[in-house]
């Protein structure tokens, strides 16, 4: 696949799901790793957590998330999102509220909530999300991911978080890791750079 760095399947010794590869797949009793953006996650976190002994979810930009409704009020909701002034703000309204409602902590609501100063996010449909995401065996990890070695994804803060599998929806993702991927060869000096 394009963008994907070759060296990862030689280094990352556990399975690695691209695209929809996740689908149909059992997880049952390994320690998954999520790597998305916000609509991604939202889509595959309720059928992964479902088997998996733990996920953890890199998030890299959370989207908002409306809930399903009844009939009569998402066909009113649905109708509103067309009209230029009430659309995008009613979705972000109802979402917001959703978000509020599901979601009792306040840090991780704050881990949540996307930032809309740089342009708006659209809005993802995932009535389990929130509701698994908070489960006991469900991790969210809102910094960046740093490497990939060889049984573990190491976020930015340092963390090497041990995993059997890496879901990731979307492949170009792997691309903006913005670190090299993690090796076991000695580390390159200063000397061998200017070389």
């Amino acid at each position: 696949m394009s963008g994907l760095p070759a060296e990862l399947p030689d280094v990352f010794t556990g399975e690695l799901l691209l695209g929809d590869a996740w689908r149909d797949h059992s997880f049952g009793g390994r320690r998954v790793a999520i790597i998305a953006r916000g609509n991604d996650a939202v889509r595959v976190l309720p059928d992964i957590a479902w088997t998996a002994r733990s996920v953890k979810v890199f998030l890299d930009d959370p989207a908002w998330v409306l809930p399903a409704l009844p009939v009569p009020v998402g066909v009113a909701v649905r109708a509103a999102s067309y009209v230029p002034v009430a659309g995008p703000p009613a979705r972000r309204l109802l979402a917001r509220a959703h978000l509020r409602l599901a979601v009792r902590d306040p840090w991780v609501r704050r881990l949540l909530t996307p930032d809309d100063r740089f342009g708006p996010h659209p809005a993802a449909r995932g009535d389990l999300f929130y509701s698994v995401l908070q489960q006991a065996h469900c991790t969210l990890v809102r910094w960046p991911v740093y490497a990939v070695t060889e049984d573990a994804v190491r976020s930015a803060e340092g963390i090497e978080h041990q995993v059997d599998c890496i879901v990731v929806p979307d492949p170009d993702r792997l691309r903006r890791i913005p670190v090299a991927l993690a090796t076991a060869g000695p580390r390159r000096t200063r000397e061998d750079r200017s070389a």
